[in-house]
C-alpha cells in the first residue's frame, strides 16, 4: 500500500465515491460541492494530471476531504479550519508514515498535530499549560488516513476483479 496510494491521484468522482463510502452515504456529496471548496481555495485539487481539463486531487487532497467532512459531521464549522488545512497539508507526509500515533489538536483557533509518543510533553503541555480550561478538540487523524488507505485498497481491488 503506502507509497503506491500516496502517490496516486484521484478524480472529482473518486473522491466523491471514497467521500461517500466513508460518510456512509449520509452526507450528500456533489461535485458541485466539490468545486466549491476547490474554487474558494479550501481544498483545491493539487494533482499534477488531468481528467477532462481539470486538475485531478492528490492524496494529500482527499485526506483533508476527509477529515473536512468528519468534522462537518462532528458539527464544527467548515471556516474555523482553513487555516488548519493548510497546516495539515505541510505536515501530510509525517502523518503517513505513522499515522496510528498522531493526534491533531485543537482549540478552534490553534491546531497543533503530535506524535502521542514523541510529542507526550507538548501534547500534556497543550491540554494542561497556560491556557487551562480551554476547550481542546483532539482528534486521532492517523485513523481517518487508515480508514481511508482501507476504501482505497477496496475500490482497487474491485477494479481489478472487473
Amino acid at each position: 500500500m503506502g507509497d503506491r496510494i500516496f502517490n496516486r491521484e484521484f478524480t472529482a468522482k473518486e473522491v466523491q465515491a471514497i467521500l461517500r463510502k466513508l460518510t456512509g452515504d449520509t452526507e450528500k456529496i456533489g461535485l458541485a460541492l466539490l468545486n466549491y471548496y476547490a474554487r474558494t481555495n479550501l481544498v483545491p485539487a493539487t494533482g499534477k494530471t488531468k481528467s477532462r481539463g481539470r486538475n485531478k486531487y492528490s492524496y494529500a487532497d482527499l485526506i483533508l476531504l476527509c477529515w473536512l467532512f468528519r468534522m462537518k459531521r462532528e458539527g464544527l464549522p467548515v471556516n474555523r479550519f482553513r487555516r488548519g488545512i493548510d497546516y495539515l497539508r505541510k505536515r501530510l507526509p509525517k502523518l503517513h508514515k505513522s499515522p496510528r500515533d498522531m493526534v491533531m489538536l485543537t482549540d478552534g483557533r490553534q491546531l497543533f498535530i503530535k506524535h502521542r509518543v514523541e510529542d507526550k510533553g507538548q501534547i500534556a503541555e497543550v491540554l494542561t499549560g497556560r491556557r487551562a480550561g480551554q476547550y481542546v478538540w483532539c482528534y486521532a487523524i492517523g485513523s481517518l488516513i487508515e480508514e481511508v488507505d482501507k476504501i482505497i485498497d477496496e475500490q482497487m481491488e474491485s477494479r481489478e476483479a472487473a
